[in-house]
């Protein structure tokens, strides 16, 4: 520490800015250490090597864990912008071919649960692209991206007479409202997705379980179907992964028979996509389905339509 004036000579390292990240954002040195690859003790010299360098204590002790002052807020806010400055400036140069819009869709189902970390992963490495993202039914979206509006899809389930790539199969479940018994009405109200297929999977299972119900209410959206369900107005049919947090997935127990396993697929446009949409394509296989699946053949009869 000097006497509170910071040195004229010394720049501030992004090293020890990214230090000063992990500390912040892990809750203390030890953990930061692990993050950083550092042992705990280098953690603590680049610290005190960043107070030398600005002039300021940036912790404080607060029990028996170091807190930031409130100067150490401060230059953690200067330390997120730099660096995320200079990550987007490597990236630029790095990767120069990747530029441009990307017209990507993602059923309603699933955008909101499995597309944020895999938009901001390609964002961090790409910033200089354009994302155009298109949620709605997946019969829509498959429409849209072979017609060539859309450069690819993410869809919770294919036509066998469309060329796709099944990334994951995941069971249909049962939802309802944890603040409710709707699910013990005689008649059960359902709530559907339009003409989905799922809808009438549901019916099936129903009508083959003898249970008794009614189609109470049908919407467009899965936002539609989540209010809903949350209102305590009737059940629905959702992808296990897609359930909100808020919502109680129904089991045998509560007297709903199993319903059949969906698959999250993906759907290209016929021509070349661009090198964005490429990336990001791969970033969506990685996201969802681990490798890339074999493109399943556009040669067998149609057994299902979209959901």
């Amino acid at each position: 520490m000097t006497d509170g004036r910071p040195s004229t000579s010394e720049n501030l390292s992004p090293e020890l800015l990214q230090t000063l990240i992990a500390i912040a954002d892990t809750g203390g040195f030890a953990s930061a250490a692990r993050t950083v690859h550092r042992t705990q003790s280098a953690v603590s010299m680049q610290m005190k090597r960043l107070e030398e360098i600005v002039g300021q204590a940036l912790f404080e002790k607060q029990g028996r864990r170091a807190a930031l002052t409130p100067q150490g807020r401060n230059l953690l806010l200067y330390a997120r912008r730099i660096v995320r400055l200079q990550d987007e400036a490597l990236a630029a140069f790095r990767s120069p071919e990747v530029q441009g819009e990307v017209r990507v869709g993602v059923c309603d189902d699933y955008v909101m649960r499995l597309m944020p970390p895999i938009l901001a992963g390609f964002a961090e490495r790409h910033p200089g692209v354009h994302i155009r993202l298109d949620s709605q039914s997946s019969d829509k979206l498959i429409v849209a991206t072979t017609t060539g509006e859309l450069d690819f899809s993410l869809v919770n389930i294919v036509r066998e007479d469309i060329e796709h790539e099944r990334l994951v199969s995941e069971p249909l479940v049962w939802v309802s409202s944890r603040r409710h018994l709707v699910h013990e009405r005689s008649p059960v109200p359902v709530a559907i997705e339009g003409s989905c297929l799922w809808g009438r999977w549901a019916s099936q299972t129903l009508d083959h379980a003898g249970v008794d119900y009614r189609l109470a209410y049908s919407t467009f959206s899965f936002g539609g179907i989540v209010a809903i369900v949350e209102a305590g107005l009737a059940v629905a049919v959702m992808s296990r992964s897609s359930v909100p947090d808020g919502l109680r997935v129904l089991s045998r127990a509560d007297g709903f028979p199993d319903l059949p396993v969906t698959s999250i697929g993906l759907v290209r446009k016929a021509s070349r996509l661009s090198p964005a949409a490429v990336e990001l394509l791969d970033d969506v296989r990685r996201g969802i389905g681990g490798e890339a699946s074999e493109p399943t053949s556009a040669s067998a009869p149609e057994r299902a339509s979209a959901a």
